[in-house]
């Protein structure tokens, strides 16, 4: 079976348990480096329960190892409700783990089926605040179309 097209390159599966603080690498054309945390595995969205919970900071890096210092860093989007296949996959390589990080990006959510904004933990707020993200359940697939939009790489339209 053919994997879906992304521009995410395929690094190493990681298929070993998760944990929390676990810091993933995306690879991008021409050697750009995107780094990610793993910020909960258990968070709850959009009705789906042990979701995993991910920061994309908003920093690329040239090479692979250069592991950023977090505490610095701004999100590039709303953190995103993911499931293991990233990981699984290779797309989303484990390379360290550091203490979650407290970003200080502002944002929300927007649950689509209700159209309502929700704060960080599901409760219902007025207005959008910050990047606004998806109250649901996401895959390396739109992982993949945020980062691109981001470092200004044509989305890859599903087939």
């Amino acid at each position: 079976m053919a994997l879906p097209e992304t521009n995410m390159e395929i690094q190493k599966p990681y298929r070993k348990k998760l944990k929390e603080g676990d810091i993933f690498r995306l690879k991008y054309p021409d050697d750009r480096y995107v780094f990610g945390q793993i910020v909960s595995l258990t968070a709850k969205t959009g009705g789906f329960e042990n979701c995993i919970k991910v920061y994309v900071f908003d920093a690329v890096f040239s090479e692979p190892e250069k592991v950023i210092d977090l505490t610095s860093n701004e999100l590039m989007f709303a953190p995103l409700f993911i499931n293991r296949l990233g990981f699984s996959r290779g797309y989303m390589p484990i390379v360290d783990n550091k203490p979650v990080v407290q970003t200080s990006t502002k944002y929300c959510y927007f649950d689509v089926p209700f159209k309502k904004y929700l704060n960080a933990e599901g409760d219902e707020i007025s207005n959008a605040k910050g990047a606004v993200g998806t109250w649901g359940l996401s895959n390396y697939l739109v992982l993949d179309d945020l980062v691109s939009e981001k470092l200004g790489i044509p989305v890859i339209e599903a087939t």
